[in-house]
């Protein structure tokens, strides 16, 4: 614990555990290597074999003797995935999961659900800007569980921001992922609806953070960060929330930070009676509500970290050309853009980078990802080199 991994870390069906040079700073890290199992890709160090738990000892360090041999220097490195493909196998584990919860098909879905919080950790560690493209964009369907994951990773970038206790931070991110599971079966129709709920809908709403609290607990859950950021992720500082109407100091920090994550996701999103309202105006409003309804240094921190225009969103420049948030800047309104189409209207064959800072390449205005869905769809591969920059 406390060093950087010397090698990506796998479990025995190969699905990508933790990266390469991520720091093993909490016991629920340890564990998962532990207990899923130890698989390292090809490299001069490991030889690329499975390493059972007898060559691990009590302290999660290698026993003497237990290396593997030594391969040529030209042994090729098994590529990682780029951190926004990863993100969008990572939305496919949770449907997966949500749909298990729902089933409650096991006392073990809990320690899934670690699982998959830990994942999502390492790969906003690696690469937070891809991270937050992959959900910003949504590339592919299962729109409900994509908002979910979004939500998820800006949770984990406000724990990062804040450096919370490695364990509280895994706790609410793992909160964060299955917030909303009870609303599973009726999600996609309250997406598509237009008219007035029903009564029974409204039921379900309004007491969906008891029930995702009981299936958590049928699933294994007994954390109680966790349990508690589930139950009052509605609840307002002002007291206007449900399922209690919790007001000020009597809701979770980690209820709190579930909140605002929940109504950035959600408001970035289009509904069948509204389109989707723009990262810098969904903010604002965030912004406009703090002191009153939701945290206002949590949100100022969230406007801060994700910035304005935040990664993944598909803007205007002020010479007329067309791109994609690359990477955040130091200046929460000026990032780094992708160019995409030219001032003339046609593709761009490079996809240079423009420094928003200056006036000649400052942002005008977002567009709707819908107006440019080919292209944005094949952002992607801006993210595929997975080269973390420092924000500026």
């Amino acid at each position: 614990m406390g060093a950087p991994l010397a090698w990506s870390v796998y479990d025995r069906a190969g699905k990508l555990l933790f990266v390469q040079g991520m720091v093993l700073v909490c016991q629920a890290h340890l564990d998962i290597i532990l207990e899923r199992g130890l698989v390292v890709p090809e490299s001069r160090s490991s030889g690329g074999v499975v390493l059972p738990a007898a060559v691990i000892d009590a302290s999660g360090a290698l026993a003497e003797g237990a290396d593997a041999a030594e391969e040529a220097d030209d042994t090729p490195r098994v590529p990682e995935v780029p951190v926004f493909r990863a993100m969008q196998l990572l939305r496919r584990e949770l449907r997966q999961l949500h749909d298990d919860l729902l089933a409650c098909e096991s006392d073990e879905l809990g320690g899934q659900a670690r699982e998959l919080a830990l994942r999502l950790q390492a790969l906003v560690e690696r690469d937070a800007d891809a991270a937050l493209a992959a959900m910003q964009l949504e590339v592919g369907d299962d729109g409900d569980v994509a908002r979910v994951l979004h939500a998820a990773t800006l949770c984990q970038v406000l724990v990062q921001a804040q450096q919370l206790d490695p364990e509280e931070g895994v706790s609410l991110v793992a909160a964060a992922l299955t917030y909303d599971v009870a609303l599973g079966p009726v999600a996609a129709v309250l997406n598509r609806q237009t008219g007035a709920l029903t009564e029974d809908q409204r039921l379900m709403i309004d007491t969906h953070p008891l029930a995702g609290v009981e299936l958590l607990q049928a699933a294994g859950v007994d954390d109680e960060v966790w349990l508690e950021a589930v139950l009052q992720h509605h609840e307002r500082l002002d007291g206007s929330g449900y399922p209690s109407g919790l007001d000020g100091d009597a809701i979770s920090p980690g209820a709190r930070m579930l909140a605002i994550v929940d109504i950035y996701s959600a408001m970035v999103r289009p509904r069948a009676y509204r389109e989707a309202i723009h990262a810098r105006h969904a903010l604002r409003s965030l912004f406009l509500e703090r002191g009153k309804a939701v945290d206002g240094p949590l949100a100022s921190l969230l406007v801060r970290e994700i910035g304005v225009f935040p990664p993944g969103t598909p803007v205007r420049l002020a010479n007329r050309e067309v791109g994609v948030v690359l990477r955040r800047g130091s200046d929460a309104a000026r990032p780094v853009v992708a160019r995409l189409i030219n001032a003339n209207g046609t593709l761009a064959a490079i996809a240079a980078h423009r420094d928003t800072a200056q006036p000649e390449y400052a942002i005008t205005e977002t567009v709707p990802p819908y107006k440019y869905q080919a292209l944005v769809a094949s952002a992607s591969e801006l993210w595929s080199s997975d080269r973390a920059m420092p924000r500026r």
